[in-house]
């Protein structure tokens, strides 16, 4: 938590190295698939200055292959995959807002999904992770949003599968942002899109080193399926 003489910052994106932090949620979250995660992890990275008030902070949400590196360089030299839009006197200025990507639990960018260790079992979770949806994004990044202490996003950004959450925010929490900017999203997918995404998944299921979800067990990973 911070006080609230001292709002949290983070380096410009121009000048230096942008550095995750990562945030445990030690509170129960019921999923829409019906599970319950008993507390989970939210890798996240932070661009300029929260302002007294907290009323300038942006959430950035991203798509289906994206993380919580959005900009600047990291410690591996990585450039964010939204640098040409954040950063001073960019499209969202972090001379005026505070800007804030987490990693979606699910991921394989170190929040809470697959190859994270089950405390039931002792062992990552593999293919037993449960299912997620929009919904349970939505409902990871505020309870992030209340660790920041943050009342009401400046605005909730995000394009495809990130614009998606944006959508969710404002119906769900339509109190908590001013503004959800939605780029190249819609409120649902088409019977073609969700039949790519199918393909997509048995392609990755059906290599022989998926190991039915528990690849990091037997040292190898599903790359040729993801090729």
């Amino acid at each position: 938590m911070y006080p609230d003489s001292s709002p949290p910052s983070s380096p410009d994106n121009l000048h230096g190295v942008t550095v995750s932090q990562t945030v445990v949620i030690n509170r129960p979250m019921d999923l829409v698939c019906g599970a319950t995660l008993p507390s989970h992890s939210l890798v996240f990275e932070t661009y300029g200055t929260l302002n007294k008030a907290r009323s300038n902070a942006i959430l950035i949400c991203h798509a289906l292959s994206g993380d919580h590196h959005v900009a600047g360089i990291d410690t591996e030299g990585k450039i964010g995959w939204w640098d040409h839009y954040i950063g001073p006197g960019k499209a969202i200025d972090t001379n005026k807002f505070f800007v804030v990507c987490p990693n979606n639990i699910g991921s394989c960018f170190g929040s809470t999904g697959p190859t994270s260790n089950n405390s039931r079992t002792g062992k990552a979770y593999g293919d037993s992770f449960p299912s997620i949806q929009v919904r349970d994004w939505v409902e990871s990044q505020k309870y992030l949003m209340d660790h920041l202490k943050i009342e009401c996003w400046a605005a909730v950004i995000g394009g495809s599968l990130g614009g998606m959450q944006a959508m969710c925010w404002s119906l769900a929490y339509p109190d908590k942002l001013k503004y959800a900017v939605v780029i190249a999203a819609a409120i649902k997918l088409s019977a073609q899109n969700i039949a790519f995404n199918e393909i997509a998944r048995r392609a990755i299921q059906s290599d022989v080193e998926f190991k039915e979800g528990h690849y990091l067990d037997h040292e190898t990973s599903p790359k040729q399926a993801l090729r």
